[in-house]
């Protein structure tokens, strides 16, 4: 028995060192892809944090905008209007949107 494991081991011995070489490869592959994607997500989260910031920026100013939008139109009068140069439309056209082509047409009333 004892004899079979040697000549076992005598066989394998040459191949001992290219395995060991295999595994402590694909442990350093294994340890540069984990820091790279480590550092992939810490780069997408502060990536995210900075978009969330310049979001709330620009609900701020939309918010002022429309606060403006809506000091403007309650100002607006019939007589204003008319100041301004704006005069009432000589015909409406209503556009239609059919189903089945995507097509726009307009029909005068």
């Amino acid at each position: 028995m004892q004899r079979k494991i040697r000549a076992v081991a005598i066989v394998y011995t040459p191949h001992l060192s290219r395995a060991a070489a295999l595994f402590a490869a694909v442990a350093a592959l294994s340890l540069f892809l984990y820091g790279f994607f480590l550092l992939e997500a810490v780069a997408h989260t502060a990536g995210r944090t900075q978009a969330q910031a310049k979001i709330q920026s620009l609900n701020s100013k939309l918010s002022g905008l429309e606060e403006t939008y809506l000091a403007s139109t309650r100002d607006m009068t019939l007589e204003r209007a008319h100041t301004l140069g704006l005069v009432p439309p000589s015909t409406v056209a209503t556009v239609y949107v059919t189903d089945q082509t995507r097509a726009l047409s307009l029909r005068a009333q």
